[in-house]
C-alpha cells in the first residue's frame, strides 16, 4: 500500500533519510511498517542567496591579500552626513513642537516634590590649644623611661641629643641604657587639607597614638620628661582622661637648648630629681 505524502512532511522524510534514519511515520493499527510512501520535495536551487552587485573574491586571493598587507588598523567608517531636516530635534525646539497644534497630546507631568531633610552638622570640638605645628625627637630608654624633645623643622644634630638623652637617661635610672630607641614624630607632616590642619582634635589624636605606640612594652608606668616648651604646653591642652597626663612627668627645656647651652643642665637634673624622686 502506498500513499502520497504532502511536500513538507515529504521534505523532512528526505532530510532524515540523509542522516540515517529510514522511517519517520508513524504507524497506525491499520498500516504496516512495510507500506511504502511517496511525495516530490522541492528544494531551492540555492538556500543561500548571493548579492550579485558585490563581486566574490576567493578564499585565496584574500589570504594573499591580508598576508601581503599585513597587519593594518581598522579604520574607522564614514558617518553619513544628514541633512537638517533628517537629524533628530534638538531639545531647546521642544517647546516649539508643543505649541505647534492641538494634535500633539502631551501628558500630564506631575511636580516633583522634594522633601526637606535635617542634616545633623556636629561643630568642631572645642579645644583651647594655640599649637598647630609641632616636630619632636622621641627617646625610649630602658622600657622605664620616656623623653620627648621639641626640635627644630630643620635639624641637623640628632646623632648629639641622642647621645645626651642617653647620658640623662642613665644618670636619671641609676643603671646602664642596654636597650634604647629613638624616632620622630611632625605634623602636620604630609597632611596637605587645609580643613584638617585646623583640627586641633587630629593633633591630640595622633600624639596620643604616636605615644602610645612607643610605651605599649612598658611593664609599668613610664616616666616621661617633656623637654621644650611647645611639647610641653600641647601636653597641658590634652584633655583631662588622656593617659599622657597621668604620668609622672618633668618639665625642662629642650634637648637641643641643653646641647648648645650647658648652663642649663643643672637647672634641668633638678626639675627631674624633684618630680621623680620625691
Amino acid at each position: 500500500m502506498s500513499r502520497e505524502l504532502p511536500p513538507q512532511q515529504a521534505f523532512q522524510t528526505h532530510c532524515l533519510a540523509q542522516m540515517g534514519v529510514v522511517s519517520w511515520l508513524p504507524i497506525e493499527k491499520s498500516e504496516s511498517a512495510t507500506d511504502s510512501v511517496t511525495g516530490t520535495v522541492f528544494m531551492p536551487p540555492q538556500p543561500w542567496p548571493i548579492d550579485v552587485a558585490v563581486p566574490s573574491s576567493s578564499f585565496a586571493d584574500s589570504y594573499g591579500d591580508q598576508s601581503s598587507a599585513g597587519f593594518r588598523s581598522a579604520e574607522p567608517a564614514p558617518v553619513p552626513k544628514l541633512s537638517p531636516e533628517e537629524k533628530e530635534p534638538l531639545v531647546h525646539n521642544l517647546r516649539e513642537q508643543l505649541n505647534a497644534g492641538p494634535e500633539i497630546i502631551v501628558e500630564d507631568l506631575q511636580p516633583i516634590e522634594e522633601l526637606a531633610v535635617d542634616i545633623v552638622v556636629e561643630p568642631d570640638p572645642t579645644l583651647n590649644t594655640q599649637i598647630t605645628r609641632l616636630n619632636i625627637h622621641a627617646y625610649v630608654l630602658s622600657n622605664k623611661l620616656l623623653i620627648l624633645s621639641d626640635v627644630p623643622q630643620v635639624f641637623s644634630q640628632a646623632e648629639d641629643i641622642e647621645r645626651l638623652a642617653l647620658k640623662m637617661g642613665q644618670a636619671l635610672l641609676k643603671q646602664p641604657i642596654d636597650e634604647w630607641q629613638g624616632s620622630a614624630f611632625s605634623w602636620p607632616g604630609q597632611l596637605r587639607n587645609p580643613y584638617f590642619l585646623n583640627r586641633t582634635d587630629w593633633l591630640f589624636g595622633a600624639l596620643e597614638s604616636y605615644v602610645g605606640r612607643l610605651v605599649k612594652d612598658f611593664p609599668e608606668t613610664p616616666w616621661l620628661v617633656l623637654a621644650g616648651a611647645q611639647i610641653t604646653q600641647l601636653v597641658e591642652d590634652l584633655p583631662p582622661e588622656s593617659p599622657l597626663k597621668h604620668y609622672p612627668t618633668a618639665h625642662i627645656v629642650s634637648l637641643s637648648e641643653l646641647y648648645r647651652i650647658p648652663e642649663l643642665r643643672k637647672d634641668a637634673w633638678q626639675v627631674m630629681q624633684s618630680s621623680f624622686f620625691r
